[in-house]
């Protein structure tokens, strides 16, 4: 099967990370989550693995030296620090060491039977660079993109609940900017590589929504994926509530941060995928109100009643 790299672009709190596991469940495929975190989690020596808080699959799997080296390039620092990163992908290029510039075949030629990566990194930028490389221009690899949205007024409750200092006019304004750059890059990119697909169909109806993500991408629908707890993950960065229904399916204990920010939450949801809809009760009215002026004609399409 062709070796195949899904992005999925949103904006936080979108539910990228439930849809990278449930994707990651897929026995072709693997979660990498939030890729574009791996270069300072690497340097700062954090564990890489944020699903199990460890970087032993990392360095086991790619090698102390491999897996540095994926951390430089995918972060656009030096391999070698006497040498420009440029200068040094033209010399491996002339004796054909220059793999590691590959860096999503560089992954596959380390995950066995893995034909699928999915980089839950969000940003249109990420995406943008990483699919210049001559891995997927060359068409050794394919790039599949998921425009995953939300009904923004959850979005920004999300944010508020994590950060309740912020200021909703501006968190609003946010949210439609970078909206309509997420759009822009959506409609340039391939059409036939390309699908959007909301959030509250993902989390009200898995079975149909995974099934048509799996029929887009052209890989058998695999009914136990939406089980995702089940399955082991390694995910880098990404959602610590999702995280931390996986380890309470363990006998794991929900981390304090988890429950600062969300109460009992994720302590008394079931572990089956389930849509929240806190805002509804959350948001205060006045602040509906902000969201609805800035960016009510925005939200319009992702509205969820």
């Amino acid at each position: 099967m062709q070796k195949k790299v899904i992005f999925i672009m949103s904006s936080g709190h979108s539910g990228s990370s439930l849809l990278s596991l449930i994707l990651g469940s897929h026995p072709d495929c693997f979660s990498a989550g939030e890729l574009v975190g791996l270069p300072n989690r690497y340097r700062q020596k954090k564990p890489i693995d944020c699903v199990n808080m460890t970087s032993e699959f990392w360095e086991k799997t790619f090698g102390e030296k491999g897996l540095y080296e994926l951390a430089s390039v995918l972060g656009n620092t030096r391999l070698n620090k006497y040498i420009p990163l440029k200068l040094e992908k033209k010399i491996r290029q002339i004796f054909k060491k220059d793999e590691i510039f590959n860096p999503y075949s560089f992954m596959f030629s380390k995950l066995d039977n893995k034909r699928v990566i999915i980089d839950a990194s969000k940003a249109y930028p990420w995406i943008g660079e990483k699919i210049q490389a001559q891995e997927f221009t060359s068409g050794k690899v394919e790039a599949y993109l998921i425009h995953l949205v939300r009904d923004g007024r959850a979005v920004v409750n999300s944010y508020l609940r994590k950060y309740p200092h912020w200021d909703m006019a501006k968190v609003a304004t946010e949210w439609v900017e970078k909206y309509k750059l997420r759009n822009d890059f959506f409609e340039k990119f391939n059409p036939n590589k390309r699908i959007e697909i909301a959030y509250e169909q993902l989390a009200s109806n898995p079975h149909q929504t995974v099934e048509k993500i799996c029929n887009f991408v052209n890989i058998n629908f695999v009914p136990s994926m939406i089980e995702y707890w089940q399955y082991d993950h390694y995910d880098i960065s990404g959602n610590e509530g999702a995280y931390s229904l996986i380890r309470r399916y363990r006998g794991q204990e929900i981390e304090k941060k988890v429950e600062k920010i969300n109460g009992d939450y994720y302590n008394n949801i079931d572990i089956a995928i389930k849509l929240d809809l806190r805002w509804q009760r959350e948001l205060a009215p006045e602040k509906l109100e902000i969201f609805d002026r800035i960016a009510g004609e925005a939200n319009k399409p992702f509205e969820w009643n």
